[in-house]
């Protein structure tokens, strides 16, 4: 039975982001009363419409937190108005100097986009207009594209509107002759007009039409009227969100406040005069309430007099409403795939709709459920009681054996063999028809493949697939709404000027505006004919710099994608698992050239340089590549060999200052890569998960290596081993030290001993709870440091037996007369420390710190890498970091690198978190002991930071090699200059560099700016999941 329950949440896995709330379809899992007073407001609202004579009613504003269905409300309104006789239209702004752009765009595009019964609107318009004008059978069939159209038949429908409203007939006729030729064979001409471009003038000349364009205001003015000489319209603005609150950081756009301001204020009194430019069409707005507060704040009209707010959309109260909504939705999935549950709402108990419900969005609905899946998935199979119940990370089961695969991976490879390419023939006249599942199956197995456990990634199946194949939208802020939009378009091989519309109509589609940085268009090319005209030439290089990426498909991509198809088509609890674990999608097929990583850490961002498209030809990197030359003790990092390092130098350590997206994970790689290279091994903190594949191969060689890199690569994957190792995680490879620092190693050194009592001090004045700046923690903090020292000067280390101590310190310890009450109170509070928190109290057998550096017979180095999967607050980290710092010290003191020029390396990400200038932090004082100690035993550190002056100065003072690279924001680019001053130099340019640039300094040589070549490693966009780390960690390579 559990097994037959595990297939059913695999349907629910795979299924339960798969399609957005589509205002273009009627939800199959709508049910009616979830916003039923708002609908109420918005129907009068049309009803005004429907009965002015021409002016637009009072828009509505839909106010309500991310989840509560404000998209799928829209898609009531349109059908509410549709039903009337009217028309709907959806704008999704991109900028807001592009405000009447978007609007001439969406009202111009969706007259092609169909109601529930499957007639276009732009057929609808026609038609009633052919009413209107009380024209002939001939002329209404060819005006609605039933026949062929003839300049007569437009002459006709233009003397008959005359007759009903001649004013509009006249002023807009051109706009009904385009609207006309827009829906028939002549498509074209109507469209180069509807979009404002001059177009040919013999075409405009043979229907009457005159030759000049006209602005997208002008335009949006033009369609309105001509809409309201038939019916009421209603005009939806969505994704105001990610627009509004640009400046959040969530995009790091690092917008300016003036920049957003005037983004703001031009999307304000654009919204403002809509209402002035339309007729009988009601504007909804629909956003965060904070959204629409910022709107109000910059508008420069009485915003009162053009909106009104309506109730505020909010959770669901009723538990059955609740229960009717979850039934419809997982019913909808279910009956798709076939499937009988336990019951109606399973995995979801019925106690979940009773004493226990209090008020939920949508979402917070669903994806309480996909969590729930997920962990019954991996873990023990139950029903979820409550949905306030804690979301718990799931028991991994035994892992299937890699046998257990096999019969998938026939499968795969049968239904790839199987693909008749000749058959499926992708060309200009079927690729609406053929690409789109293709590309869907694709991006949701990319999804599955690297993970979606929080729902922030959708793939959508475009509606508009005339012009725009398939769509991927990233959710990067819940609580501010703010999205990321990939689109995909196919273009076969054809006529030049083919090539060139559906170029242009998939520009204007995806939105690809210059300042759009949320929008990203990805195309596709299936034959490279029509591509080398003039005009095609420059408006693709116009579209690269807004970045617009081109890739060609290739017949191994088109295999895959048809035998994904295929396999998703059932999902199974094993195919996720395949999926996972085989990554057909993410290792092999276009896509990783084009799509980042899943998830994007806010204190730390991961490097996402995409590898680059490869050149005919290449092969993966293997024990057969091009032979590499001997590595010298000299690192030699640049393109152009513009940096050589002397492997020496690096005992006075690394840091490097670069911003997300930058390269400078890029640039930690190579240099712990290189080392290794040299039999240096390292120890790595991997905060972001986006270190743990330094023992990964490229699955094929990137573009940007240098000559040889190939063969450093396959030597460097076959003579070093990666370890993996999860402190705080039972389930992956545990580490754990002792609590205190070996104070008998340090005890003849005043000054070490002195840094270890300190670090020891700071290691546990937050567990016992003296770490602010009241009377009472600054004495204890002081009980705390005598007792610790008189402590270690016995050289003993035990954190138990401390405790004793200080639960009965003798009297002559302490030279507070409180010391001894005081003490006894510190004891018990760590003792409950303890308790609360494992690591503190070194659970286990302590880790010798020698192996995290000592390579295993036949290998010439180790890189441990240490995940902090296991450590998820920074208290945790900092405390770790400090254990760990103090074990390696005292190792490398006793195993000094007397006859090498470097003995090892200790590389640190994010330093500003283990060794902040603001404050003092557990691991503050072990990072500077290191930084001016460790070097005359043999031991580097490489650090990397985005906030130059947010590392102490002891330890930024102690790296002799500097790296800067791009930086954004002011205040640390005026920092980093201000070092580069230091140093006699200026990074005037350094918010400019490119990706994978930086400027660079060391012990021998000046600033001089450089390239880094990409990494031996493979480093995709996407940082590992939980799974993956603990897979890694438990079987290291």
């Amino acid at each position: 039975m559990s097994d037959d329950l595990r297939e059913v949440l695999a349907v629910l896995r795979i299924n339960s982001a798969e399609t957005p709330d589509d205002v273009w379809h009627t939800s199959p899992s709508h049910i009616d009363g979830l916003h039923a007073r708002v609908e109420h407001n918005i129907m009068a609202g049309i009803e005004d419409a429907r009965a002015s004579t021409g002016p637009s009613p009072v828009g509505v504003v839909v106010q309500g937190e991310k989840g509560v269905g404000k998209t799928h409300l829209l898609g009531t309104v349109r059908r509410m108005v549709q039903r009337k006789g009217g028309y709907f239209f959806l704008v999704e702004l991109t900028t807001g100097d592009a405000f009447w752009d978007d609007i001439a765009e969406a009202m111009r595009s969706e007259l092609h986009r169909a109601n529930d019964e499957g007639e276009r609107q732009l057929t609808v318009l026609l038609r009633q207009l052919c009413a209107g004008a009380a024209v002939s059978e001939e002329v209404s069939r060819a005006i609605v594209g039933e026949s062929a159209l003839q300049p007569d038949h437009l002459r006709a429908l233009l003397k008959g509107l005359r007759k009903a409203d001649a004013r509009i007939a006249v002023e807009c006729g051109d706009t009904i002759r385009a609207l006309v030729l827009y829906g028939s064979d002549t498509a074209d001409i109507g469209l180069e007009y509807l979009q404002g471009h001059e177009g040919s003038e013999d075409d405009r000349r043979f229907w009457g039409m005159q030759h000049r364009a006209k602005s997208p205001r002008v335009l949006v003015r033009d369609i309105s009227r001509v809409l309201a000489l038939t019916g009421p319209c209603v005009v939806g603005v969505d994704q105001l969100d990610t627009l509004v609150n640009k400046g959040q950081d969530a995009l790091d756009t690092q917008e300016t406040d003036a920049k957003v301001t005037r983004e703001i204020a031009l999307i304000s009194d654009g919204l403002m005069a809509l209402r002035e430019s339309t007729q009988r069409t009601l504007t909804i707005v629909a956003s965060l309430p904070n959204t629409w507060m910022r709107l109000k704040e910059v508008a420069s009209d009485t915003v009162g007099d053009r909106f009104t707010q309506t109730s505020f959309l909010g959770a669901i109260q009723d538990p059955v409403l609740g229960k009717k909504l979850i039934e419809k939705w997982l019913g909808v999935i279910y009956d798709k795939h076939g499937v009988t549950p336990p019951h109606s709402t399973w995995p979801v108990a019925a106690s979940a709709f009773g004493a226990s419900w209090t008020s939920y969005t949508p979402r917070q609905l669903l994806k309480r459920i996909h969590a729930h899946a997920e962990t019954c998935l991996h873990g023990e199979i139950r029903e979820l009681g409550s949905f306030d119940e804690k979301v718990v990370l799931p028991v991994p089961m035994a892992e299937l054996p890699v046998h257990s695969l096999d019969e998938l991976d026939e499968e795969f490879a049968r239904l790839r063999s199987e693909v008749d390419l000749s058959e499926l023939g992708i060309s200009k006249d079927n690729e609406n028809e053929v690409t789109p599942p293709l590309l869907l199956a694709g991006l949701k197995a990319w999804i599955t493949e690297v993970g979606n456990d929080d729902l922030k990634w959708q793939a959508e199946p475009l509606a508009d697939e005339e012009r725009l194949h398939a769509g991927l939208r990233r959710l990067l802020d819940d609580a501010l709404d703010i999205q990321e939009q990939w689109t995909f378009r196919v273009i076969s091989g054809a006529h030049g000027t083919t090539v060139l519309h559906r170029l242009r109509n998939a520009r204007d589609a995806a939105g690809i505006r210059a300042g759009a940085k949320d929008r990203h268009l990805v195309l596709i090319r299936w034959g490279n004919r029509g591509w080398t005209g003039p005009t095609t030439r420059k408006e693709f290089t116009a579209l690269e710099r807004l970045g617009v990426r081109r890739l060609d498909m290739s017949d191994e991509d088109l295999r895959t994608f048809s035998a994904l198809r295929e396999m998703l088509a059932t999902p199974t609890h094993r195919l996720i698992t395949w999926l996972v674990a085989r990554k057909p999608v993410s290792g092999r097929t276009l896509l990783r050239h084009v799509l980042p990583q899943p998830t994007q850490p806010r204190s730390g961002h991961q490097e996402t340089r995409p590898p680059p498209e490869l050149a005919p030809g290449r092969v993966a990197a293997s024990s057969s590549a091009e032979p590499t030359e001997p590595v010298g003790e000299n690192l030699v990092l640049g393109f152009d060999g513009e940096i050589r390092i002397e492997l020496e130098s690096l005992r006075k350590h690394v840091i490097v200052f670069a911003g997300s997206g930058s390269g400078k994970t890029v640039l930690l790689r190579r240099i712990v890569e290189e080392c290794a290279l040299r039999g240096v091994s390292a120890i790595v903190l991997d905060p972001n998960n986006d270190l743990a594949r330094l023992g990964d191969p490229w699955p094929e060689p990137p573009g940007d290596w240098l000559p040889g890199d190939a063969g450093k690569s396959a030597e460097y994957l076959a003579n070093t081993e990666v370890v993996v190792w999860t402190p705080g995680r039972a389930g992956g490879r545990p580490l754990s030290f002792h609590p205190l620092p070996d104070f008998a190693d340090v005890r003849e050194d005043a000054d070490e001993f002195a840094a270890s009592v300190e670090a020891a001090v700071a290691r546990l004045v937050p567990h016992a709870r003296v770490a602010n700046g009241t009377k009472g923690a600054v004495r204890g903090r002081a009980v705390l440091r005598e007792a610790l020292t008189h402590y270690a000067r016995a050289g003993k280390r035990d954190l138990d037996r401390f405790i004793e101590f200080l639960a009965e310190l003798p009297e002559d310890v302490s030279k507070l007369s409180t010391g001894t009450a005081m003490a006894a109170d510190l004891a018990e509070t760590l003792r409950a420390a303890v308790v609360n928190d494992p690591l503190l109290g070194g659970p286990g057998e302590a880790t010798d710190p020698g192996v995290l550096l000592t390579p295993s017979a036949g290998r010439r180095a180790r890189i441990s890498v240490i995940s902090f999967i296991g450590l998820p607050s920074e208290e945790q980290r900092q405390g770790f970091v400090s254990q760990l710092q103090w074990e390696v010290f005292s190792w490398i003191k006793r195993h000094p690198a007397v006859d090498r020029p470097l003995g090892g390396l200790f590389v640190m990400d994010e330093a500003q978190t283990i060794a902040p200038s603001t404050a003092l932090t557990a691991s503050t004082q072990s990072t500077i002991l290191l930084a001016s100690q460790a070097r005359k035993y043999g031991l580097g550190l490489v650090l990397a930071t985005q906030a130059p002056k947010g590392v102490h100065n002891q330890v930024v003072g102690n790296a002799t090699t500097q790296f800067f690279g791009r930086l954004n924001s002011p205040a640390q680019v005026a920092a980093a200059n201000e070092m580069a001053k230091a140093k006699s130099s200026s990074v005037g340019d350094i918010s400019r560099l490119e990706r994978g640039q930086f400027y660079a300094t060391g012990e021998n040589f000046a600033f001089r700016r450089m390239r880094v070549p990409l990494c031996l490693s493979h480093h995709p966009p996407s940082p590992l999941r939980l799974e993956e780390v603990l897979d890694r960690a438990q079987g290291h390579r």
